[in-house]
């Protein structure tokens, strides 16, 4: 027996398969943005103080004072679309994301996710305020070992300064892999459901 839906019943089904049909494109479209991210080494470059002249001193600001002209950073329409750089706001792509994954079926991984995202955003920041701290020591040894005009006077202080600078760069590498894979997951978790 052939069974008809009344005008009301046929309106409830389409409208129950355009509800279900909105989150997967959502959840497509943000699987797009969150694929397209970036990953860039770019060492918090934003920190790095500008130098000039033959002896590449430090460019200091003329308030506050000690202060130096910094890099800067990089342009809005560049941070929206790195992950690793520590004044984006692409991780917030990725939060939404994995916000969307905790609220699908068999969320086992998004809280995981989320604390892993959040562990990576704290650090990234912390790593932001420290490096601009080292990159500022480095400069003012500089200054001082080119006011004294004795190279050797600060020889020590000025390797120990350089090499702090380096192996916070090593650490934002670190974290930019890190933030890199956890991105990747992410996608192939939106994959896996949209296969289920």
């Amino acid at each position: 027996m052939l069974r008809t839906l009344s005008s009301g019943a046929h309106a409830e089904v389409i409208e129950s398969k355009m509800k279900r049909k909105k989150p997967i494109d959502h959840l497509r479209l943000l699987r797009e943005e969150i694929a397209a991210l970036g990953v860039v080494k770019c060492h918090m470059s934003h920190e790095r103080i500008k130098r000039t002249g033959d002896a590449m001193l430090p460019v200091t600001c003329r308030s506050p004072e000690g202060a130096y002209q910094r890099v800067g950073l990089c342009s809005p329409e560049v941070r929206t679309q790195r992950l690793g750089c520590s004044h984006t706001t692409a991780r917030i792509r990725l939060e939404d994301a994995i916000k969307e994954l905790r609220r699908g079926n068999g969320a086992s991984d998004g809280s995981s996710f989320g604390s892993e995202l959040n562990w990576l955003d704290n650090q990234i920041h912390l790593l932001d305020h420290r490096k601009g701290e080292a990159e500022k020591a480095l400069a003012k040894i500089e200054e001082e070992m080119h006011r004294a005009g004795n190279p050797a006077l600060g020889g020590e202080a000025l390797m120990e300064a350089r090499k702090l600078v380096l192996e916070m760069e090593r650490s934002h590498d670190e974290y930019v892999e890190q933030i890199g894979a956890l991105r990747d997951s992410v996608v192939n978790e939106l994959d896996r459901r949209f296969a289920d």
